[in-house]
């Protein structure tokens, strides 16, 4: 006949690690960087709708706050907050990359030169 384990008292229980950590520092990075980036490019005086695809990246940062039980999810977590803070890092200045070529290219088919 099995026994039943006894039950362990939640106070001597071994803590798990604190899930929270990484998302918290992914958004304190993206924040912080798209916040950098954003201030270090020319976008600043530029029309407020071009701030609109830092969503993405802090949708990215978003998805790694929630909790998973399986290693595979956190790996997920990690790789999701990861790329968003990165993003939100070189977001203005790839923008900007974007926009310089664009006007490039018209200026070089209009016969600008």
């Amino acid at each position: 006949m099995k026994e039943t384990p006894a039950l362990v008292p939640p106070a001597e229980r071994p803590l798990d690690s604190p899930w929270w950590l990484a998302p918290a520092l992914f958004t304190l990075a993206a924040v912080l960087g798209g916040a950098w980036g954003y201030r270090s490019s020319p976008l600043i005086h530029a029309p407020s709708w071009l701030a609109l695809p830092y969503l993405v990246p802090l949708a990215l940062v978003a998805a790694s706050w929630r909790p998973s039980a399986h290693r595979d999810t956190r790996t997920r977590g990690l790789v999701l907050g990861g790329v968003g803070a990165l993003i939100s890092l070189v977001y203005a200045h790839l923008a900007i990359f974007v926009l310089y070529t664009v006007a490039i290219v018209q200026w070089a088919f209009q016969g600008g030169g």
